[in-house]
């Protein structure tokens, strides 16, 4: 019997065999009701485990988190009691951890220009931290882990870490994020962060969720496509099978 060989652009059997079991029509849906997806399970432990990290030089905190589920948004000098939404958040096919270590060499000044109460453009200081976007799919048990950055302005606004993180040189030519960090950081802090890195894998590991290589992320998926209202790339890739939005 002639077993089918799998062909260089096809992703690893694996994962294709956990995209097929996902999506068994071959269409990317975003279902209404997530709440019996294995996540929620050891969603409690998992924050707890990836908070206390501690080993060496990593003394890890979770800074961000976002849960699946969309819905209106307030800012901080927003009052949901009284303010209209400040906007609407898509609803995703993942829960998003931003886990940083406490070193303060992975803090960084930043600024961001924005319009004041007025109006009128102002310049505002803020902070950042490197760390990692831990993002666990609610679709199968894998999850992606990649350096990111988040940012905290004086002015209550911030910019918040996902799953795809995409960074530019002055050139507008993408930069690969391990370069820009490591200059950013410099080699002692980025050692720090590849330390931190294994112990957030060893946490998922302990959980069942396998953390799919960046590597394996773009494959190409050619059998899948999805439905309207979700958000995917072109062509679809392993990311997007396990790792979408909602509009």
């Amino acid at each position: 019997m002639n077993k089918t060989r799998r062909r260089e652009t096809d992703p690893p059997k694996y994962i294709a065999d956990a995209i097929r079991e996902a999506w068994p029509g071959g269409v990317i849906d975003m279902p209404v009701d997530w709440d019996d997806a294995p996540f929620w399970e050891v969603y409690p432990q998992l924050k707890a485990g990836l908070s206390r990290i501690q080993r060496g030089a990593v003394r890890a905190a979770v800074c961000y988190e976002r849960e699946p589920e969309g819905g209106p948004r307030w800012g901080e000098a927003s009052n949901p009691d009284e303010d209209p939404p400040d906007w609407h958040d898509e609803s995703r096919s993942y829960g998003l951890f931003f886990v940083s270590s406490m070193d303060q060499r992975l803090k960084f000044a930043t600024d961001t220009i924005e319009p004041d109460e007025e109006g009128i453009e102002r310049r505002f200081q803020g902070e950042g931290r490197v760390g990692y976007v831990v993002a666990v799919s609610l679709v199968a048990p894998f999850a992606v882990v990649t350096l990111d950055q988040m940012e905290v302005f004086e002015n209550g606004s911030r910019s918040e870490p996902d799953v795809d993180p995409h960074i530019f040189g002055l050139d507008g030519r993408k930069v690969d994020p391990e370069d820009h960090y490591r200059e950013l950081v410099d080699e002692t802090g980025f050692t720090i962060l590849k330390g931190l890195r294994a112990e957030i894998v060893g946490v998922l590991g302990k959980f069942a969720v396998d953390v799919i290589p960046e590597r394996d992320l773009e494959w190409p998926v050619r059998w899948l496509r999805a439905r309207e209202d979700v958000v995917v790339g072109k062509p679809i890739t392993v990311r997007d099978a396990f790792f979408f939005r909602s509009v």
